[in-house]
């Protein structure tokens, strides 16, 4: 009801009274004329209307929108444990951070159609649709920075940060010298043996040929080139690469004793020819020692960390003389926009995704390990296994240059096949090999 109304309601009433008080008199004599005197003959002023609240006005916040690009292996919504926890740590960045949201874009993580080949094409067509961030295989950093796609971090990373990795993500992340990106999660082959089998996982060549169980690696080589298995054993037995000017080049001393190594596990019937020579990836061996095979195998963490049961243990890779090795292949985190602004943005959602405790989180629920010690601290591992996993990590190495892998993984791998099906000895095996590679 308006004031205006409020105001009117008693004068209404006082007419009623009046004229009710007149008829009643008009019962009792002549009719009277109204005492109009008594009426108001002035009209009620209505009052001003009361000033309208005028609301503050404050600006709308801007919302920035940051374009992630994730590897197919990463999708956050594809399900499984690594997935969802990635899926909720990108909410939660949203809920931190109101002014910022992350687009998410799953691409091919190699080849036609995948990350590097979009990049490529949208830098040359549309820029515009260039991430902001994206997540790549750390072999390629030194692709897409050679070819500008990518940022420089130096003066961004924290000094603390090389402190806290471990040495071999220090070296994934830059290029030549320069850090191009942050390592998210690696994966990486250890062993895993049977406790009931062995008392202790074997350390040296010497333990594998003394254990009272098989021990299965994959010998057929993978994409007709060696794989990850022998390469673990020649470096680990000191072997190079390289030669002084960096060129491809293989140690054929050391060869012949990676290839005697296998020789006399033949003998000791630690190894079965025909069932190593049938694998050709270590999933495959892994797949085998699940199903009862063997007392002792290579394993890529990534299924090790999701897939062992009670009866299994993780081991460091024996070697030669027990020298700790590993090969770390995984992923990195890599500036692409040149916005300073969205720089500052892209770097705060690279430092979210990347503390420990997340980090960990994700790792673990993934498969992958972590590439800094603080966030190996919070996996929820037994203490023995935790001891492993940091044995490993610390004594991991980047993989060799593909271009360098290509050329002496044929001659490589030929020599391995030739020995196990008694073609060749060690030696003629082993010169046969660095023969190939200098032609």
């Amino acid at each position: 009801m308006s004031k205006l109304e409020f105001k009117r309601m008693p004068r209404l009433q006082a007419l009623v009274v009046v004229l009710a008080v007149l008829c009643l008199m008009g019962c009792e004599g002549p009719p009277l004329t109204p005492p109009v005197a008594l009426l108001p003959t002035d009209t009620p002023t209505a009052p001003p209307p009361a000033p309208t609240a005028t609301a503050t006005s404050y600006p709308t916040p801007m919302i920035t929108t940051l374009e992630l690009w994730l590897p197919e292996e990463l999708d956050p919504y594809a399900g499984g444990g690594g997935s969802s926890v990635l899926a909720e740590q990108l909410s939660r960045f949203g809920g931190a951070n109101p002014s910022l949201q992350v687009d998410v874009v799953v691409k091919r993580s190699h080849g036609r159609g995948g990350l590097i080949d979009f990049m490529r094409t949208a830098r040359d067509a549309a820029p515009s649709v260039l991430p902001d961030l994206v997540v790549l295989d750390a072999s390629d950093l030194g692709t897409v920075a050679g070819s500008g796609l990518i940022q420089p971090l130096d003066g961004y990373l924290a000094p603390s940060a090389d402190h806290d990795g471990f040495p071999f993500a220090a070296t994934m992340g830059k290029v030549e010298g320069e850090a191009m990106g942050i390592v998210l999660g690696v994966d990486m082959q250890h062993l895993a043996y049977r406790p009931a089998v062995l008392e202790s996982p074997p350390a040296t060549w010497t333990d594998v040929l003394s254990a009272p169980t098989t021990f299965l690696f994959p010998a057929g080589g993978y994409d007709g080139r060696v794989n990850d298995a022998t390469l673990l054993q020649y470096l680990g037995a000191g072997g190079k690469l390289t030669d002084a000017e960096g060129n491809p080049a293989l140690d054929e001393d050391v060869l012949v004793d990676v290839l005697d190594f296998y020789s006399r596990c033949v003998t000791h019937t630690v190894v079965a020819p025909t069932q190593v020579l049938t694998a050709t990836h270590v999933d495959q061996v892994w797949e085998r020692f699940k199903e009862g095979q063997g007392g002792m195998t290579l394993v890529r963490a990534s299924r090790y960390w999701l897939e062992a049961d009670e009866t299994m243990a993780p081991a460091i890779v024996p070697t030669k003389d027990g020298r700790h090795i590993s090969i770390a292949r995984g992923w990195a985190l890599a500036v692409v926009t040149d916005d300073p602004q969205r720089q500052e943005s892209a770097l705060r959602l690279a430092e979210w995704l990347t503390a420990p405790t997340r980090n960990a989180a994700w790792t673990q629920a993934a498969g992958y390990l972590p590439g800094t010690r603080s966030a190996l601290r919070f996996w929820r591992v037994a203490e023995a296994e935790r001891t492993v996993l940091r044995d490993l990590l610390e004594a991991a190495m980047p993989p060799p240059r593909a271009t360098v892998l290509e050329a002496v993984g044929l001659p490589m791998q030929q020599a391995v096949s030739t020995l196990l099906r008694g073609q060749a000895s060690p030696a003629e095996a082993a010169a046969a090999a660095v023969q190939d590679l200098q032609e």
